[in-house]
This record gives C-alpha cells, structure tokens and sequence, in this order.
C-alpha cells in the first residue's frame, strides 16, 4: 500500500503566501518582498554552538562550524582580512589604469559573499588595497574559496583578521582555537540538505527567477530609452575601462547542478511597468536593475549553499515531508526538450501539475587559468 501523501503546511500553504503572491505579481514593486527573503537567512553567528577543535581526548578533530557562516559575519561588520597566497582560478583580465602592487598578502574590506549560479564555486568579495588606481588605493576583487565542484580550492591556504572582542570570546568559549588558528572542514555545513525542502529556499528560488526575468525587461527598457536619443548624466550610468591582454586560458568540463521551482505559468499575473523616455526614466530603470542585481547576488549565495548540501546528500527527505519521491522524466512543457527530476510539493488546482522542486545535473564548459 503507498503511504499517504504529507508535506508541511508552510509548503502547501505557499500560494496563500503574501511574499509568494507579489512575486507572481509582474506589476508588484517586488524589492521589499525581496529585501524579507534575504531576511530568512541572517546568520547569528554568535549564537551558533559548534563543535570544539579537539575532542574530548585531546585529539584534533576541527569544528564543525561552517566558513559560510563565520564569513558572512566578517562581512557583515566589514571585517578586513589578509590573504596571504592566492592563486587565480580564472583568466586574469586586469584594467589598464589599474595596477596590482602585489600577488602576495592581498588585504582589505570584506564587502559580501558570492556564488557561482553555474557551478559550486563559492567566493568572497574584497575591496582589495593591492590595486591602485589613477587616483585611488583599493577596488573590488573576488576570490574564490571552493573548486568548481565545492570542494575548497588549493589556490589559498588561510585568511588572517583581527576579532573582535565578542568574536573572540566566542571563539575561546567554544574552543575553537588551534595554534592561534580555526580550521574549518567544510564552506557549507553538511546539515544545511534540510533547507532545501523549506519554504524560505522556494521562496527565495522563486524571487531570484522574478528579478532576473524583470532585469531582462529593464535592460531592453534602458536600450530602448538610449536608442530615443536619452543618455545618462554624466557620472551616472555604466562604466566601460580598457584591458590589456587576457592571461592564458583553457576549458574544463564540469558536472554543474541546476534546481528550479515549477509553478505553473497560470499562477503568474499581469506586465512589467515600462518606463518613460525621459532621464529620469533611464535613470530609474538602470538602478532599480543595479537594486535587483545586489538581492540576487544575496540570494543566490544562500540557495546555492543549500543546493550544494543537497547534492552530498540527495536521498535525504526531511521529517515534514512523507510519501513523496523524487521522479525522472520531467519535462516543464511538451516543447522542452530539458529533463528533470520532480519533487511534487502539492497541486494547487485539478488539472494542473503539482508546483514542485526541480533538479538535474548536466555537463558545462568552465573558462579557467591555464595552469589550473
């Protein structure tokens, strides 16, 4: 006999979401509903009760407190480190009014967390004091902390930063130290799988694909505005800069995992506002897209952490969830010629298909150094 069916209440009751509802809503001014869902996943870091370094018999066994968390802290307070080595995984492209002073101990301002949407690379950004400009010391660089598979990446080996005092009594209370140093087992704590079921990931997964299909509709606006002979103010708009000759390259095969939400496209409602050809139109289309862009990237960085838990444990189902299974051979209509797996959540209305996890994993072309 098939065990009946039970999935939480906070999934089921998506629809009647008022988070859920603005994001189907194409009209909706959708930052806010946004800015709440980058809420869902505040780390505290503070709070957090991890493992200590070494084990009760005095042997090393490293926290289980995960990078992804103590990171975001530093970010969050603006926190700057040095990195003493670090190796490019990608092909170097570097601005001709730009000058990098050195490879080595690469420091300054930690200003957020990223990750890739293609592979499980995930990256740190810094206002990087290594770089001098024409008329200042300091611009954003990212560095990479894991493979393109999640595992960390052999380009650096530590990052060095002054706690705080409440950073450092956490550390000492809950023995974190070893040899003035934290050794970190994982960038994403293995426990994170669970996230993948809960309502914040459909949500945020459902808000990311919302921005960067409105931000589709915003770039056509701002070109269309500039082909009406409308341009930006000066010192407004995009930048553009020369570089000089890219480093050498070559392309590497990786599996690349990939997770959607299928809605149903009848759940969608109305248009995506037009802009009036006039500069402050441009203005307000170019940034409310920059606005879109900053939440994506925030999001992103939490569904891909969850994503990658997931991945180092598919089979896993969460206690709030009882007869359902995963199901190959999903396609999101007759015309795709893409398959999926299918987690169905629940069937919103007779008729239709269930709104539902997706996932696959698929071989991509990744551009990198070409010694890496």
């Amino acid at each position: 006999m098939t065990a009946p069916k039970k999935v939480a209440a906070s999934l089921t009751g998506l629809m009647e979401n008022p988070l859920v509802l603005d994001t189907l809503n194409r009209e909706s001014k959708i930052i806010d509903t946004a800015n709440e869902a980058v809420g869902f996943w505040g780390y505290d870091l503070l709070n957090r009760k991890p493992s200590p370094a070494y084990n009760e018999y005095g042997l090393f066994q490293g926290t289980d407190l995960d990078l992804a968390c103590f990171l975001y802290a530093l970010a969050d307070r603006g926190a700057v480190i040095n990195i003493p080595r670090y190796k490019a995984m990608r092909q170097k492209k570097e601005r001709l009014d730009q000058v990098i002073t050195s490879q080595y101990n690469r420091h300054g301002k930690v200003i957020g967390v990223q990750a890739n949407k293609e592979f499980f690379t995930f990256s740190i950004n810094v206002i990087d004091e290594n770089v001098v400009g024409e008329d200042k010391v300091g611009e954003f660089r990212t560095f990479s902390l894991t493979d393109l598979d999640g595992s960390w990446y052999p380009g650096w080996d530590r990052i060095e930063f002054v706690p705080t005092l409440k950073e450092n009594r956490f550390i000492t209370e809950n023995k974190l130290w070893s040899s003035q140093r934290i050794v970190f087992k994982n960038m994403i704590h293995p426990n994170r799988w669970t996230s993948f079921f809960g309502q914040h990931y459909v949500i945020s997964k459902m808000i990311i694909e919302r921005l960067t299909d409105e931000s589709k509709h915003l770039n056509a606006q701002i070109k269309a505005i500039q082909a009406a002979g409308i341009s930006f103010p000066e010192g407004t708009g995009p930048s553009s800069y020369e570089y000089g000759e890219s480093g050498d390259a070559k392309s590497v095969k990786v599996s690349s995992f990939q997770a959607e939400i299928f809605m149903p496209d009848s759940k969608y409602i109305g248009n995506y506002p037009n802009y009036k050809k006039t500069v402050k139109g441009l203005l307000d289309a170019y940034n409310t897209r920059l606005e879109y862009q900053r939440i994506i990237k925030k999001l992103r960085f939490m569904t891909r952490a969850t994503e990658y838990a997931h991945s180092k444990a598919p089979d896993h189902i969460p206690a709030w969830i009882k007869g359902v299974k995963w199901e190959p051979g999903f396609k999101t209509s007759t015309r795709s010629r893409t398959v999926w797996e299918r987690f169905p959540l629940f069937q919103d209305k007779v008729g239709e298909f269930s709104i539902s996890l997706l996932k696959r994993w698929v071989e991509k072309s990744a551009r990198v150094s070409a010694d890496y």
